[in-house]
């Protein structure tokens, strides 16, 4: 929406929990994602090479944890340093952990194997997943600041 040659940001008329729960039900599909991907015998980008396999877990994954941030994030309340470090570390630990357990789970599907080296892509998404979501809210909150300092 323009708006004095402007642009307006929309936002959603959930309620808190409301909101909450869509955000839970984002980590919860895109868990069922990956799991669903780990189940495949053939897993996408085997055939093209090991580089293709990487950057997949990376998106992958950085997406699982900018979703558990944006989902712990999504009480409403203002955080502070000390409260921004523990989701970020929360949601750090629970993308891994995750990883961990995709791993695991491939050890038991035909022609897949449990890889170290892809659990440590896994969590470097995870970090790229997490600066990306900060840096977005962070701009989202510069950008509202501003834009209620000019109406």
């Amino acid at each position: 929406m323009l708006t004095r040659g402007r642009i307006r940001l929309k936002t959603w008329p959930l309620s808190p929990r409301a909101r909450q729960l869509l955000h839970v039900g984002l980590v919860a599909g895109w868990m069922g994602l990956i799991f669903y991907l780990s189940q495949q015998s053939t897993p996408l980008g085997q055939h093209s090479g090991g580089m293709r396999s990487y950057l997949g877990h990376l998106v992958v994954y950085g997406a699982l944890a900018m979703l558990l941030y944006r989902a712990l994030r999504s009480g409403g309340s203002a955080l502070d340093r000390e409260g921004l470090a523990l989701v970020l570390a929360v949601a750090f630990a629970l993308t891994v952990l995750y990883g961990v357990t995709d791993e695991l789970h491939q050890a038991f599907v035909r022609n897949r194997t449990a890889s170290e080296t892809d659990l440590a892509v896994d969590a470097i998404g995870a970090l790229v997943g997490l600066a990306a979501g900060l840096t977005l809210d962070t701009g989202l909150e510069r950008y509202r600041a501003q834009a209620s300092r000019h109406p």
